[in-house]
């Protein structure tokens, strides 16, 4: 017995220090250190990452230890070329509804011209067809030039993409050159591949020669990304998990990242990374700059930004209340029966034939049946959903993107990230678990001030507790709310509205009502 007491009444009883049947809990979690049947369970490490999960053994640096070298954060002095007087700011501030809080917030700019950007960067612009900066990217970019950090919210579509990655370019250029085994300088890190790859392909269209890039994200061999990594890289975006891998193989270092850059950090949180977030920025030198940008702005992104941004950072918020959709999308409301569906569904598509089509759906079995269906019927469609191989969903977007298909059926897996120009329809053929997965969705339409329309099947039997919350964000939208939509949510439940919220009243802890659709989502 090695001195050990197996009474259940030891180390101060069952809610003190010991398990149930012995042996002490250790952290006060719910499972502690301590097994159901006495003895002592493995801590989990420290860093939050579970066993055999990527990272599992890596230890935060100690950078007190380190020899830090200076680097240039202010790329903002001299370059903007017209100074707005503060009746001017506070108009333009005021016409693209944005909010900026922190101290001595730089001016934005209303003209590329006006930023001081280089030419390549001009001629680029010009040469896409942009007219002028999105409203985030005239106020993000000198906020992000300052060397501040820097929190960015805005909907989905509104340019954020090249908000940081043009800063992240300059930030890259202005530093001493990499030697072998250094890089990254940038890291930009994303929740989805489908969302990284994005980055990349925009970011490469304005990377002049002599800036370097890679992306890197799980779910394909990793000897191409590897080979990318040794070769050295000025900017990388990944995944958290694929990254911390590649660290922890000690295939790269993050000792030369200076700019630390979050995408759809929401997203994130809600995807479960904050362990990898927290561990990602323990390998980065405190003095980095962090820009974060996100669509929504939860209490649990509030809580990581005060973590990881809490001295004198700029804030940007565009479009006034984070919950509400484009006004550039019409929504469409059908409150219908789950049998009505599939009839409701064929005469939206023909109504719209021709035009390239997202449809959403709950589950991943529905969206491969749904594609099935439509590929039947003569109709160009396909499916994707975060069941099918990296290859198979890169050649499905593929074909979306180069109209050899037109209607994509897709889970939640591609309502962040896809970034098609010419969507006209989003049909939600299941409503989203929550109203923010519902703004991401309808956001894959009219992108970049296009306009679009996304049509929602309603159903009541399975969607009454988020009829509240949808006329919420349809009055914020300027939208119009259906009056059977309206009752529903007079004699509804409230809830359904963040994904962060509660779950609702009798479905167990984190459960969902049982449907016959099945439980594969995304």
């Amino acid at each position: 017995m090695s001195g050990r007491s197996f009474s259940r009444f030891d180390s101060g009883g069952r809610r003190g220090g010991g398990s149930r049947f012995g042996g002490s809990r250790s952290g006060g979690s719910r499972h502690g250190g301590g097994s159901r049947f006495g003895g002592r369970r493995r801590d989990k490490p420290e860093n939050g990452i579970g066993r055999g999960q990527p990272g599992a053994s890596l230890k935060p640096v100690d950078w007190a230890r380190k020899a830090l070298q200076p680097f240039q954060k202010d790329f903002y002095q001299g370059r903007i070329q017209y100074q707005m007087n503060e009746q001017e700011i506070t108009q333009w501030r005021a016409q693209y509804e944005m909010s900026v809080t922190g101290n001595n917030c730089p001016q934005p700019v209303r003209t590329f011209e006006e930023c001081g950007l280089p030419q390549e960067f001009l001629q680029k612009f010009w040469g896409l067809g942009f007219k002028a900066p999105t409203p985030i990217q005239s106020q993000g970019w000198p906020m992000a030039l300052t060397g501040r950090d820097v929190v960015g919210i805005a909907q989905t579509g509104s340019g954020k993409t090249l908000a940081f990655i043009l800063p992240a370019i300059l930030h890259a250029q202005g530093q001493p050159p990499l030697r072998g085994g250094e890089g990254p300088i940038a890291l930009v890190v994303a929740p989805t591949r489908e969302l990284a790859c994005q980055i990349e392909a925009e970011a490469k269209q304005f990377a002049p020669r002599g800036v370097r890039m890679a992306c890197v994200y799980g779910g394909v061999p990793k000897r191409t990304q590897e080979y990318a990594l040794r070769r050295g890289v000025e900017i990388l975006i990944c995944t958290p998990g694929r990254m911390l891998d590649f660290v922890e193989r000690r295939t790269i270092n993050c000792d030369r990242v200076t700019m630390l850059i979050f995408d759809e950090a929401d997203r994130m949180l809600d995807m479960g990374f904050e362990p990898q977030i927290r561990l990602l920025c323990s390998q980065v030198r405190p003095d980095r700059q962090v820009l974060m940008w996100s669509a929504t702005w939860p209490k649990e992104v509030q809580g990581l930004a005060n973590d990881f941004l809490p001295n004198d950072r700029l804030m940007i918020k565009v479009g006034g209340d984070d919950r509400k959709a484009a006004e550039n999308v019409t929504q469409i409301i059908r409150v219908v029966s789950r049998s009505q569906k599939e009839q409701l569904l064929q005469e939206t598509i023909q109504q719209y034939s021709g035009y390239k089509i997202i449809i959403f759906t709950a589950t991943k079995r529905m969206a491969d049946e749904l594609a099935r269906k439509l590929k039947y019927q003569r109709l160009y469609a396909d499916s994707i959903h975060g069941d099918k191989n990296q290859h198979d969903r890169d050649r499905v977007l593929a074909n979306f993107k180069s109209n050899r298909i037109n209607i994509l059926v897709a889970t939640d897996v591609a309502s962040r990230g896809i970034h098609v120009k010419d969507i006209a329809l989003v049909i939600n053929y299941d409503f989203a678990n929550n109203c923010d997965d519902y703004v991401h969705r309808i956001g894959r339409t009219g992108r970049a001030g296009a306009f679009g329309t996304a049509v929602t099947f309603f159903d009541p039997s399975q969607d009454l507790r988020k009829a509240a919350p949808l006329v919420r964000l349809l009055q914020k939208s300027n939208q119009e709310v259906p009056p059977d939509l309206q009752a529903l949510a007079s004699r509804g439940g409230r809830g359904g509205g963040s994904r962060f919220g509660r779950r609702g009243r009798g479905r167990g802890r984190g459960g969902r009502r049982f449907s016959p659709y099945g439980s594969g989502r995304r």
